[in-house]
């Protein structure tokens, strides 16, 4: 789109070439200008609607892009009676479920960028319980065997610096990954040799599965944020994809919010 200024120099330019190549009146001259005035009136009054526009579409988008969280029933047990992987103080009143898959790059950036913090901010002043449970998808052919190794790690109680080790090491995953991550944390081997083998890890994974889908889990990562009460998760908002820190914080911080209101 031409400036106000450029079209005021065309217009202006024209006019005085008619007036070079024909003689004429100087009322007609004045008459001229006074509508090329006009002219530039009404294109600065269109700039500025224009610019209204682009300010309120913009405003729009970007609401749009907020995360929208789905409320889901209450959760009872969330971590299994124990059983499944967790961080944080038994006391914490707020608790994260995170769905995961150890070949989604996706999962990759959250832990990357955003996990640390959580742990340094919420779980290790004991305001949080993180609690892990599996999600390997259909399409990543190395994500079920990367979980089972994470589980076998958990019984000898190396289960986070395995997890840690296999997203790091991404597209490295297989046995020789699991072996050697397994010997440098001095896992016990012929255990863990014998528990990759195990179905009922096998069996452990697929219930995570079914009960991920249960709840709407469709891609990873995935997450259940609430109040955390008598071991339930209190009416716990779905997350879904790699969410800035931000995000999680707002989230948490309300949930605190409310409990100090409640206390």
């Amino acid at each position: 789109m031409p400036s106000i200024q450029s079209t005021v120099i065309v217009s202006l330019s024209l006019l005085f070439l008619s007036t070079g190549c024909q003689q004429k009146e100087d009322e007609k001259v004045h008459q001229e200008l006074a509508y090329l005035k006009q002219e530039v009136g009404q294109l600065k009054q269109q700039v500025a609607i224009m610019s209204s526009q682009v300010k309120e579409i913009h405003a729009i988008a970007m609401q749009s892009q907020q995360p929208q969280h789905k409320t889901l029933p209450n959760q009872n047990d969330p971590d299994e009676q124990g059983k499944l992987p967790s961080l944080g103080a038994a006391t914490a009143q707020v608790a994260i479920v995170e769905f995961s898959d150890y070949q989604c790059p996706y999962c990759k950036r959250y832990i990357d960028n955003t996990f640390a913090k959580i742990k340094a901010n919420y779980i290790d002043k004991g305001k949080l319980k993180y609690i892990t449970r599996d999600f390997p998808l259909g399409f990543h052919p190395k994500a079920k065997g990367a979980a089972i190794a994470a589980n076998c790690a958990q019984q000898q109680e190396a289960y986070w610096p395995m997890r840690e080790a296999l997203f790091q090491n991404m597209r490295q995953l297989g046995d020789k990954l699991y072996q050697d991550t397994a010997m440098q944390l001095s896992l016990d081997m012929t255990k863990f040799a014998t528990c990759l083998e195990d179905q009922t890890i096998l069996a452990k994974i697929e219930q995570d599965i079914v009960y991920g889908s249960s709840v709407g889990i469709r891609g990873t990562p995935s997450f259940l944020i609430g109040k955390l009460e008598n071991n339930r998760l209190i009416e716990p908002k779905l997350v879904v994809g790699a969410q800035s820190y931000q995000t999680f914080s707002a989230l948490i911080d309300t949930l605190e919010s409310k409990l100090t209101k409640t206390n």
